[in-house]
């Protein structure tokens, strides 16, 4: 579960992602772009989790989100760190 801690005026504060979380989830977007349910289920993390950590990895520009059909399909950004030298993403 997130660990929650309350600010000053008694509003929730969520902990920042770590980055084992994110480089576990990255790993699983990289082989097979999926969407929430299949990496909720794959991590073992819960939806509330999964998706801060996806959040998070979206707003690094590690990871993108479209729409295919009704659901939305998080597949992972090829950058510079990301491929190997033929240029294909690992």
């Amino acid at each position: 579960m997130i660990q929650r801690n309350t600010t000053p005026s008694g509003a929730f504060r969520t902990q920042p992602v770590s980055q084992d979380r994110k480089d576990a989830l990255l790993k699983l977007i990289q082989v097979e772009p999926d969407h929430i349910g299949n990496l909720t289920d794959a991590t073992g993390w819960g939806e509330e989790q999964t998706r801060m950590t996806l959040m998070q990895l979206t707003v690094d520009g590690l990871v993108s989100r479209h729409k295919q059909g009704s659901v939305k399909i998080y597949k992972a950004v090829a950058t510079a760190n990301n491929t190997n030298q033929k240029g294909t993403a690992k």
